[in-house]
C-alpha cells in the first residue's frame, strides 16, 4: 500500500518534468531555427542589439511567391543589407514582369502586391539615408518593417505625462503570440495600415497577410451569412497559422468566425464580439458575434468605405425599417441642394460642402452607397440628426443666397409668386422636364405636367409643319416633271 501512495504522490513531480523538458526543447529548436537564413533570402531575427544598431536597413520577408517566379526569385527578393540600386533594379524587373503577366492571375496579384511594398521600402530607405546625412552622429533605427504585406512602424503607445499614465493602465497584447507587451522593457511594432500590433522578436514569425490587402483585393464586406465550411474541409487545422484543431496530441479549441465561417485556433480567435456586415444587409441584425483578429481588422477598415448598394441588395429593408425611409428622404434632398450648391460660387468659396459633410461627401453625391458605420448610425438615430443638422445648413444658405435663389421655381399651375424648390416638402418634382410644382396643384391637375403637355404640342406641330412643306415639295417635283 504505501508503495502505490508513493507511486501517486511522485506523477505531479514526473509531469512537470516532462512538461519543462519538452518546452525547453522547443525553444532551443525554435532559436535554431531562428538564427538561419529563411527560404526567400530574409535574415532571421538575431540579437534585438544587432537588428536596431548600424546604418539604415530596410528588413523585409516577401508573401509567399508562387511556383511560376521562382526562377525570377533572386531578382525579386531582397536581404536586409540591399542598398538602394538593388532595390530599383527590383523594381524595374518587377513592373516588367506585371506588364507581362495574364490579368486576374495569381501571379500579377503577387507582383503588384510584391511591387508596393518594394517601392515602400525604397523611399524609406532614401528617407533613412537622407536623415543620416543631415545627421551623421545619430544612429538611424530600424524603422520599418515590410512583412507578409504588413508596414511595421515603431510602437509607442505613450507621448506625454498623462498619457503616459493612461498607457502604464492599458495592457496592448500581442497579436502573433497573444503575451502582454510590457512598453516599458519590450520594443514593439505597430502595422500603419491594418493596425496589427506585435512583438519585436515575433515581426519574422508573422504569417497573417495585411487586412488591407485583403480589403484591397475583396473590395466589398463578405456578402453571405457566416458561410462555414467545417472542419474536415480545412484539414482540421486553423485557418491562418493551421495549427492542428483535434484531440490527437493536445486539445486545441476550435473557434468560429460568424464573419469568414473558418475555424481559427484560440491565438488567432481571441473570442471578440463585433457586428456582422452581411446580417446587418440581410437581417437588419447589429447583435455582436464573435470573429477572429483577421476579421475584425477587415471589419475595421471597411467601416468608413461607401460599398454597399443597400436598396439594390435588400429592397424590403427599406418597407419595415423606418428610419431607413427617413434618411434615405433626406439624402434626395441633399441631392438636389448639392446642385445648387456645386453652381454657387459663393458657396465654393466658403467651402460649405466640405465644412458640413467633411469626408462623407457621399452622403450627398447619390442616395444608393451606405458605409457600415452609416448603416449603424441608422440603427442609433446619429445619421438622422447629422443629415437634419447638414440640411439645415444648406438650406439657410440656399434661401438667403441670391445666386441659388436665381434657379429657385414658381408654380405655374397656382400662378403664386413663392419660390419653391425641388427640396420642399410639399413641392413635388416632374421626372420628364424636371419643373417643380405644388404636390396640391399638381394632383388637382390628374398628375398631368402642364410644361410637358406644351412641348408634346409643340412637337407635334412641328412634325405638321415639315408634312406640309414635304408635301409642298413634293407637288412642286409632280408639276416640274409633268412640264
Amino acid at each position: 500500500m504505501s508503495s502505490w501512495r508513493e507511486s501517486l504522490t511522485s506523477i505531479p513531480g514526473t509531469v512537470a518534468q516532462l512538461i519543462n523538458d519538452s518546452a525547453s526543447s522547443l525553444l532551443h529548436t525554435s532559436s535554431s531555427l531562428g538564427s538561419t537564413v529563411g527560404p526567400l533570402g530574409s535574415t532571421g531575427s538575431g540579437s534585438e542589439g544587432d537588428s536596431e544598431e548600424g546604418g539604415p536597413q530596410v528588413e523585409y520577408r516577401a508573401l509567399p511567391i508562387p511556383a511560376s517566379l521562382v526562377r525570377e526569385q533572386w531578382r525579386l527578393i531582397f536581404t536586409s543589407d540591399a542598398n538602394i540600386q538593388d532595390l530599383q533594379a527590383a523594381i524595374a524587373h518587377c513592373r516588367d514582369l506585371v506588364l507581362l503577366s495574364d490579368e486576374l492571375s495569381d501571379e500579377r496579384r503577387w507582383l503588384v502586391r510584391h511591387l508596393v511594398d518594394l517601392r515602400y521600402s525604397l523611399q524609406e530607405l532614401e528617407e533613412a539615408q537622407e536623415q543620416q546625412s543631415l545627421a551623421p552622429d545619430m544612429v538611424v533605427m530600424n524603422a520599418i518593417r515590410a512583412v507578409v504585406g504588413h508596414h511595421f512602424v515603431p510602437h509607442h503607445p505613450h507621448h506625454g505625462k498623462r498619457s503616459r499614465l493612461q498607457a502604464a493602465a492599458r495592457r496592448h497584447y500581442c497579436d502573433h503570440c497573444t503575451a502582454i507587451i510590457w512598453s516599458v522593457v519590450q520594443a514593439s511594432y505597430v502595422c500603419s495600415d491594418c493596425g496589427f500590433l506585435v512583438h519585436q522578436k515575433c515581426i519574422d514569425g508573422v504569417k497573417r497577410v495585411c487586412a488591407h490587402v485583403q480589403v484591397s483585393e475583396r473590395q466589398h464586406p463578405v456578402a453571405e451569412i457566416c458561410p462555414e465550411v467545417g472542419l474536415a474541409a480545412q484539414g482540421y487545422k486553423c485557418a491562418e497559422c493551421e495549427t492542428l484543431l483535434n484531440l490527437k496530441n493536445t486539445w486545441v479549441e476550435p473557434r468560429l468566425c460568424d464573419y469568414s465561417g473558418l475555424y481559427y485556433c484560440p491565438r488567432c480567435n481571441w473570442n471578440d464580439s463585433n457586428f456582422i456586415p452581411a446580417r446587418i444587409i440581410h437581417n437588419w441584425d447589429f447583435s455582436p458575434r464573435r470573429v477572429s483578429r483577421a476579421a475584425l481588422q477587415e471589419i475595421r477598415l471597411f467601416m468608413n468605405k461607401p460599398l454597399i448598394r443597400l436598396e439594390e441588395d435588400n429592397p424590403k429593408l427599406f418597407v419595415f425599417v423606418e428610419k431607413l425611409c427617413a434618411v434615405k428622404k433626406l439624402r434626395q434632398n441633399l441631392v438636389h441642394m448639392r446642385h445648387y450648391l456645386a453652381a454657387c460660387r459663393i458657396a465654393s468659396e466658403l467651402k460649405l460642402v466640405d465644412q458640413q459633410l467633411g469626408c462623407r461627401r457621399h452622403l450627398a453625391q447619390s442616395n444608393e452607397f451606405y458605409s457600415l458605420k452609416d448603416l449603424t448610425q441608422v440603427e442609433s438615430g446619429a445619421l438622422a440628426e447629422f443629415l437634419q443638422s447638414v440640411f439645415k445648413a444648406f438650406d439657410e444658405h440656399i434661401r438667403c443666397c441670391p445666386m441659388c435663389l436665381a434657379q429657385a421655381y414658381i408654380c405655374e399651375i397656382c400662378s403664386n409668386n413663392e419660390v419653391i424648390f425641388p427640396f420642399d416638402d410639399g413641392c413635388i418634382k416632374c421626372e420628364q422636364c424636371n419643373s417643380i410644382y405644388h404636390r396640391v396643384c399638381l394632383t388637382r391637375k390628374n398628375m398631368i405636367c402642364p410644361k410637358c403637355i406644351r412641348i408634346q404640342e409643340r412637337r407635334l406641330q412641328l412634325d405638321r409643319m415639315r408634312s406640309t412643306e414635304d408635301d409642298e415639295v413634293a407637288t412642286d417635283d409632280e408639276v416640274a416633271v409633268a412640264e
